[in-house]
């Protein structure tokens, strides 16, 4: 995401609360401001951890004078990553009204919510709500995607869709806005933590239906997306295999990607040294919020992949030559090479374009 903590006002009245922890899985939380003929609201979307408050207390006071004055909080979900500062910000305003379904409610509430403070989805006239501003919010109920009380939130006015953990996806690039590249990150994620198919196209479904369309999907996790990468990524999701589809098409092929990533890393190992090993895997498995891809045995070989091996292989391979000299980048290459050709597996596409360290002398020492 965007180097630094920051304040970003995506559109008119709607802010992009910068929480950079430099993490592959990084933390959107928004603030929307409505404003008409003197009245105003000031509404929180998945306001996160408790390991942020401090810095989202400081950034509130800043553009709303108070935290007093955040008169909702808006609850994709129950996890704690979501909402568990929804408890202190009710803490500074026990007025505070906390919009989500009946079903995240019945979690949450056990953090110290009081009932007087809830409003349900579920209980809202055709899915929408009105503000005293005037302003119209649409909720859009997305079941199991990924726990069974998930619901996004449309804002007409903005055409912002805030879409909690639905598009999330970890991060490789430092753009707010998704790129192409993003769909890898995106991919990986919803492979992880969302648990079926059928439920992730029920839930797009329900986005094409939306009138007017969205301009922005705004999830909790990863890059925003707009424009024709909206359609795109709905595409591809639609027909991503996830949970038990995941599982049918993976198993057959996952054995040849682990043997043939245990004869690179042992080639590797020979040839330039355990620490280039030791890095690429602590790379792709050190983000603590995020799980780990790769299960190593106590010798360091691979012994299981919990997402698409082709696509944890690309991830570790691009780690791998990422910064590399171009001495020890041909050891790697060649190495990758020899093992798709050995367990007849397909080169990825993204192989012939990655680049290391142009620099002639070497980083590691050569054996």
């Amino acid at each position: 995401m965007v180097k630094g903590n920051e304040v970003i006002e995506i559109k008119k009245g709607v802010f992009w609360l910068g929480v950079y922890r430099d993490e592959q899985l990084e933390l959107n939380i928004y603030l929307r401001t409505f404003e008409k003929e003197g009245k105003k609201v000031n509404m929180i979307i998945d306001p996160g951890p408790p390991v942020v408050f401090d810095y989202l207390q400081k950034i509130i006071e800043k553009k709303i004078g108070s935290i007093k004055n955040v008169n909702f909080a808006y609850l994709n979900h129950q996890d704690p990553d979501v909402c568990f500062n929804t408890l202190y910000l009710s803490k500074f305003n026990g007025r505070l009204k906390v919009i989500c379904t009946e079903d995240t409610w019945r979690l949450i509430n056990f953090m110290g919510l009081k009932e007087r403070q809830f409003l349900a989805i579920d209980k809202f006239k055709s899915l929408r709500g009105r503000l005293s501003t005037g302003h119209t919010l649409r909720f859009v109920p997305t079941p199991f995607c990924h726990f069974r009380g998930a619901a996004m939130l449309y804002d007409e006015e903005s055409r912002i869709l805030f879409s909690g953990d639905l598009f999330g996806g970890l991060t490789y690039s430092n753009g707010l806005f998704a790129t192409s590249v993003n769909w890898h990150g995106i991919r990986l994620f919803h492979q992880i933590y969302m648990p079926s198919q059928t439920a992730i196209r029920n839930a797009i479904d329900a986005i094409r239906a939306l009138k007017p369309a969205p301009e922005i999907i705004a999830p909790q996790h990863g890059a925003l997306i707009k424009g024709d990468l909206i359609n795109e990524f709905m595409d591809q999701l639609y027909e991503l295999p996830v949970g038990p589809e995941i599982l049918k098409v993976q198993d057959e092929r996952k054995e040849f990607y682990i043997e043939a990533i245990n004869e690179i890393m042992d080639t590797l190992r020979k040839r330039v040294g355990p620490e280039i090993v030791e890095k690429a895997f602590k790379k792709v498995n050190a983000d603590p919020s995020f799980p780990n891809l790769f299960e190593l045995n106590d010798k360091g070989q691979v012994w299981n992949i919990k997402v698409d091996p082709a696509k944890s292989f690309q991830l570790l391979a691009e780690n791998l030559q990422e910064g590399q000299p171009q001495q020890v980048l041909d050891i790697i290459k060649t190495a990758i090479l020899k093992a798709s050709v050995d367990w007849n597996l397909p080169l990825y596409e993204s192989f012939k374009d990655i680049k290391g360290d142009s620099r002639n002398e070497a980083s590691l020492e050569m054996i």
